[in-house]
């Protein structure tokens, strides 16, 4: 059967042994606070803890760039229940039913697919690069043309220009394929991850702007905010 991986990051002190559930699966758990020279229990660990979900997202795929699964989700290490996983759009929140009824052969038709189906948090429009005047507490609105620019080599007005609004649903949970993935090389997973290491925006920042950066990385427009019912009819089918 294709190969189909699970990856997350967690700290030391959260529980992930519901993934075992999930056995059909491969896992890859990056383990995001251990001291400089540990070793990680899971076999995987970041550099360092920082931008939340980005990092190990970004490590994964650059670590396994060369022999990809078909399909790979990218999760938060929470299972379920309300509000650590309010987020999980499945019965209870729960994680493990989320990915046993996700529609594999969708994400291999879309290439990338957001895991969350309700646009509560994140559409129409959660990104406003022009607004005016700066809404001073949207610090990720603030910084998102300036990390999308380094990202993809550009000048900031022209992204501002070319992507005024950036909307999806929030929460960077998603599925990729095999295929997606690959339009992109190592190299340029290599310098997302570089960039993010290096960047001095503080954690919450960096971690919004990338959530909200994946499904156009991974293809999609710059508003994705696909219809709730046909959603849940198409991902969780």
């Amino acid at each position: 059967p294709p190969r189909k991986a699970i990856v997350m990051g967690k700290l030391s002190s959260e529980d992930t042994t519901w993934v075992s559930e999930l056995s059909d699966w491969e896992s890859a758990i990056y383990i995001v606070d251990l001291q400089l020279n540990a070793t990680s229990p899971s076999g995987h660990r970041t550099k360092i803890n920082k931008s939340k979900e980005a990092l190990p997202y970004l490590t994964y795929i650059v670590e396994n760039h060369s022999n990809f699964p078909e399909t790979a989700v990218f999760v938060h290490a929470h299972r379920n229940g309300w509000p650590q996983a309010w987020h999980n759009d499945a019965p209870n929140y729960d994680a493990v039913q989320m990915l046993q009824t996700l529609n594999l052969e969708y994400v291999q038709q879309q290439g990338y697919v957001n895991l969350r189906c309700k646009t509560d948090v994140g559409c129409p429009n959660e990104m406003i690069l022009n607004r005016t005047p700066p809404n001073p507490i949207k610090n990720a609105e603030h910084a998102y043309p300036h990390v999308y620019a380094a990202f993809f080599d550009m000048s900031v007005e022209d992204v501002r220009e070319k992507i005024p609004v950036v909307a999806t649903p929030c929460c960077a949970q998603f599925a990729v394929s095999k295929e997606q993935v690959l339009k992109r090389g190592k190299e340029e997973y290599e310098k997302f991850l570089d960039l993010v290491l290096e960047s001095e925006y503080d954690d919450e920042t960096l971690g919004t702007v990338l959530e909200y950066m994946w499904h156009m990385i991974f293809g999609k427009d710059a508003v994705h905010c696909p219809d709730v019912g046909e959603c849940y009819e198409r991902v969780y089918g």
